[in-house]
């Protein structure tokens, strides 16, 4: 047998293998998955409150909460929510440590990043939960959603 046809056979065993798994195990991976809905259903399964542009809005103009933006540093310079800080989850615990004086149980915190496309923010709600924050809200929508309606930046 050639390495040619080794692989071949290695390939379609694999490609059966899978396919059996999939039809007959108990956790079947989604052939086509709705990735419009994505990290907000991953938000609710972990327990963390979604807001919405208006909800965010209001928490931006009262300045009760910590405002997280857990974009690139380069696009938090180009422009963010007014009153955030620079969070990248690329470097979460670095910033994490950089920013530790802000932060406790009980400091309000909402995450965001560049929208619904993007998890960077749901991570870092994560993340900061088992830090400690016990009242992390996330801002699904981020800086699309924002900009859509017509909100400033800084």
């Amino acid at each position: 047998m050639s390495i040619f046809q080794s692989w071949a056979l290695v390939v379609v065993c694999a490609l059966l293998l899978g396919t059996l798994a999939q039809v007959v195990g108990p956790r079947r991976i989604p052939w086509v998955e709705d990735h419009s809905r994505r990290v907000e259903l991953k938000a609710v399964a972990a327990g963390i409150e979604m807001v919405d542009v208006a909800r965010a809005k209001e928490i931006v103009e009262k300045g009760e909460f910590l405002v997280c933006d857990a974009r690139k540093s380069e696009d938090f310079d180009a422009g963010h929510l007014p009153g955030a800080v620079s969070f990248p989850f690329g470097r979460h615990e670095e910033a994490y440590n950089e920013l530790a004086a802000l932060f406790s149980p009980e400091q309000p915190v909402m995450v965001y990043c560049s929208g619904f496309d993007c998890d960077d923010a749901l991570l870092l709600a994560k993340f900061l939960q088992a830090q400690g924050s016990t009242k992390v809200v996330l801002f699904a929508e981020g800086m699309s959603g924002w900009k859509g309606a017509g909100h400033p930046l800084e």
